[in-house]
């Protein structure tokens, strides 16, 4: 079993191979795609392997753009056949009662100039954005099985808990819910409305491609620059205990997709961009109390480390000896510290090492040897290259 985790600047993208089985995760940006994730799939390809499912967590252009590109260059399967997609569209929550309706203009009006992001130099400020075509539109062009395992439905722990497959994979579904993905459409007709347009609830592709365009302009609330601290030795790691806690309330985040991978006796938790109260909330229906924490082979870190998206109280539910921060670090700072600080500061009788896939200088001040071996923790940095992670299946 192998997983590599790839530059995406800002964003995530994954490569889990579990003997003839793939799943890619989110694709960056469109540099992301260009760079890895497509030498690397058509190497795959070479050796007749296909993706058993691309898992599109969210719409948000730090995962969907590399995507996006992806499957326009991909058509039907041109570079690697792929078997199953996971991501939900407007088809997908239409049906989820928000209680919204407003009259305004017709939809056919809303001028769309949907962009995705590319990469230059991976500079922040430098990200450029090239038109292109909404994911959803080239999956519905292109006929791929689309949540066909949710039976067209949205991939939510309302619809289904668990996924089985293959004999020895099992895919266990935390994150949205339908409450989250309500959350979702609303935010999406309140900024309709704020255009002055109507709440109408037809479907149709062009209805899609206003859904994801109107999305894809979420921005995180705007947040406090983190101090520079120029010695490690004046670093207290326990005062960022004692911060307060404030979950995450961006609709586009609450509606990741977030799961945990069983193969024989590994467990991986790709916790995407999504909210902590929502999986632990999930994971007590998959699990008994006196099961907890959770001991997981990996935890993919949500919403690349920031401060509002890991809460003391999930981390009563979860351990694991890798944590994998993906991010360079040049966007909303993150990783933040109290998120760093929360998982190194529990009681533990093995080595939690994480995973940094950039070189960080914001994280400089936890490299320190007299840290490392009070809080029994490592820090593995890539050089800003791929992350390659390998676990031994055998039972």
């Amino acid at each position: 079993m192998h997983l590599e985790i790839f530059p995406a600047n800002n964003g995530d993208s994954f490569l889990l191979q579990l003997e003839n089985i793939i799943i890619l995760i989110d694709g960056g940006y469109v540099d992301t795609y260009k760079n890895y994730i497509k030498p690397k799939l058509v190497a795959l390809a070479k050796e007749n392997k296909k993706i058993s499912h691309l898992i599109v967590t969210h719409i948000d252009n730090d995962h969907i753009s590399g995507i996006i590109k992806f499957i326009e260059e991909n058509k039907k399967d041109s570079i690697i056949e792929i078997n199953n997609i996971w991501h939900n569209s407007f088809r997908h929550i239409n049906c989820i009662d928000d209680n919204l309706i407003f009259k305004g203009k017709s939809l056919s009006k809303l001028v769309i100039n949907y962009t995705i992001k590319e990469e230059k130099n991976i500079v922040e400020k430098n990200i450029s954005a090239v038109q292109g075509s909404t994911l959803a539109s080239l999956i519905h062009k292109y006929q791929y099985s689309w949540n066909s395992e949710f039976n067209q439905n949205a991939i939510s722990t309302d619809n289904e808990l668990e996924i089985k497959i293959s004999e020895d994979i099992l895919i266990k579904i935390l994150s949205p819910n339908n409450d989250k993905l309500k959350d979702l459409k609303k935010y999406w007709k309140k900024e309709l409305f704020k255009k002055g347009f109507s709440s109408d609830s037809d479907l149709s592709d062009f209805t899609e491609d206003a859904f994801e365009y109107i999305l894809s302009l979420e921005k995180e609330r705007k947040r406090l620059q983190k101090k520079n601290v120029s010695s490690s030795t004046s670093f207290n790691i326990e005062k960022f205990l004692h911060e307060p806690f404030e979950e995450d309330d961006t609709a586009t985040n609450g509606s990741s997709i977030s799961f945990i991978i069983e193969f024989k006796n590994i467990k991986l938790l790709f916790l995407a961009d999504s909210h902590p109260t929502v999986i632990i909330s999930s994971l007590k229906k998959h699990y008994n109390q006196e099961e907890f924490p959770l001991q997981f082979d990996l935890v993919k870190v949500s919403h690349h480390g920031s401060k509002n998206n890991t809460s003391a109280e999930l981390l009563n539910y979860i351990d694991s000896n890798k944590f994998v921060f993906s991010t360079n670090g040049l966007t909303h700072n993150h990783p933040d510290n109290e998120t760093i600080a929360r998982i190194i500061c529990r009681k533990t009788k093995f080595t939690r090492n994480l995973y940094f896939n950039y070189n960080l200088d914001s994280i400089e001040c936890f490299k320190n040897k007299s840290f490392e071996t009070k809080y029994n923790y490592k820090i593995i940095e890539s050089n800003n290259l791929p992350l390659k992670i390998d676990f031994n299946s055998d039972e």
